[in-house]
């Protein structure tokens, strides 16, 4: 019996990828299914669900950056909230020195 190919053996880092790309599945449908419930708490779920898939999925991003640049109205509110949260860290990390 020949040792596994590298390319068949799953590293922990490719596993936990997997895991929270699941994760981040489960939880957007989770989140379709908390929508119909009175109040906004299905929106930020599901929010919370694309943030971990596409942090941790290639194909999801190029997904996304290709639906950001065919609907620009649609993924505006999605921008803001980014460039607000990408500024707030960048002052976080220079110190206001922006």
């Amino acid at each position: 019996m020949s040792p596994p190919d590298t390319a068949q053996t799953l590293s922990f880092a490719r596993v936990r990828q997997l895991a929270l790309i699941g994760a981040g599945c489960t939880i957007i449908l989770l989140g379709l299914l908390i929508a119909p419930l009175p109040g906004p708490g299905g929106l930020p779920v599901m929010l919370l669900g694309g943030v971990l898939v596409l942090r941790n999925s290639a194909d999801a991003r190029r997904l996304f950056v290709r639906g950001k640049r065919r609907y620009p109205r649609i993924f505006s509110p999605v921008e803001r909230i980014r460039l607000k949260l990408r500024n707030r860290r960048l002052r976080k990390i220079y110190g206001g020195n922006m």
